[in-house]
């Protein structure tokens, strides 16, 4: 059987593919870390009591009528745009467009019943759990 030998010019043309796909890569890598850099994730704690569960959100810097906050069974999805300045390290700032959280929560919970306060920068949310029955005392 006869193979036929590889010249120099399809190991350039694989050697400009391979390139090219790299570039493509690294465009499309730079686009998401250009996206997601100018928004902040902020400090969260989520704690889960018999009946409910709590998210606490840090947010300083934000108008309570700007903040878009979405509760679904399973996650919650909290945006606010803010307009001020990060110290990330030592001589390094920069300016950060918004605050972005996705959490997926540990189970499913009664969307009627979400509660949101926001009080001195931290908006605290509190969601019921789905099919929590009132406790009925035995007689």
């Amino acid at each position: 059987m006869y193979r036929r030998r590889r010249s120099l010019f399809d190991l350039i043309r694989e050697i400009e593919e391979e390139i090219d796909r790299d570039i493509e890569r690294f465009l499309t890598e730079l686009r998401y870390d250009e996206w997601a850099g100018q928004c902040l994730q902020p400090l969260h704690d989520l704690r889960e009591t018999e009946d409910e569960f709590v998210l606490s959100i840090d947010m300083p810097g934000v108008k309570k009528e700007e903040i878009d906050l979405k509760v679904s069974e399973n996650s919650v999805s909290v945006y606010a745009p803010i307009r001020y300045g990060v110290r990330v390290s030592r001589g390094y700032e920069r300016t950060a467009q918004c605050y972005r959280l996705v959490l997926e929560l540990p189970g499913p919970v009664d969307t009627n019943s979400v509660t949101g306060v926001y009080r001195n920068g931290i908006l605290e949310v509190k969601m019921r759990k789905r099919g929590v029955g009132t406790r009925i005392p035995i007689e």
